[in-house]
């Protein structure tokens, strides 16, 4: 099979080769489009691995993520509102108050990959890459757990209101309590938490609206400023 962006020779083991493709026609036309727009980004988790490791995708990835701060991704969000290919991508915020979200995904239209959280849902499923917002994060440990606990009440917020189902533990008990919750009053109110700093030229940045737990989401600024190119595929 002959691809538009990847390479030929790739070993496609894990079956992936052909969405890797479509991803990275994604992540060509966001690249392009930062470039064009003065957004600055970068590669994070598992893409920035596979950059640096494989020079390209980790082979058995299914996807790219992103990092941009808010004030980026605000920019990027009202210049592709004016000026993104609508016909070809959609942007699609969750958790979206007030100008706040907790993730976004640039998705493609006329296509489709189903997360299994998100099948049943009436929404575009199209392939996609994500945008994570890496955050201003203060240095005392106290306001750094406050940070913290919000961002993860955010998420865990979201998981139950798609429906996200475990059986028993913790999780299981704090989802059903989840649920019970208002929608968008806590929600408001955590985000807002979580976005408390980004006026500060804090020492350190932190990504509390993703998987890591706490001391594995917090990083110093000097590793992120300035951005470099790299090769990837």
């Amino acid at each position: 099979m002959s691809y538009q962006y990847m390479r030929g020779g790739l070993d496609d083991s894990w079956g992936f080769l052909e969405l890797q493709d479509k991803i990275l026609e994604i992540a060509v036309y966001v690249d392009r489009f930062c470039e064009e727009h003065g957004v600055d980004y970068c590669l994070m988790g598992g893409s920035a691995l596979g950059a640096k490791r494989h020079g390209w995708f980790i082979p058995w990835d299914d996807d790219l993520d992103i990092f941009m701060t808010p004030d980026q991704y605000e920019k990027f969000r009202e210049c592709f509102r004016r000026e993104g290919d609508r016909d070809r991508f959609y942007l699609q915020e969750w958790g979206a108050v007030d100008g706040m979200v907790t993730i976004s995904k640039v998705r493609m239209n006329g296509t489709a990959y189903l997360e299994e959280s998100l099948k049943d849902w009436d929404i575009h499923q199209g392939i996609y890459i994500d945008i994570f917002i890496l955050h201003n994060c203060p240095s005392g440990r106290i306001r750094q757990m406050w940070q913290c606990l919000w961002g993860k009440y955010v998420i865990m917020k979201g998981l139950a209101v798609r429906g996200y189902d475990r059986r028993g533990g913790f999780l299981g008990f704090a989802l059903k309590v989840m649920r019970r919750m208002p929608d968008r009053l806590w929600v408001r109110y955590g985000l807002k938490q979580v976005y408390r700093y980004r006026n500060e030229n804090t020492p350190l940045l932190c990504n509390f609206l993703g998987k890591a737990v706490f001391s594995n989401a917090i990083y110093r600024r000097e590793w992120f400023e300035p951005t470099e190119r790299g090769p990837f595929e």
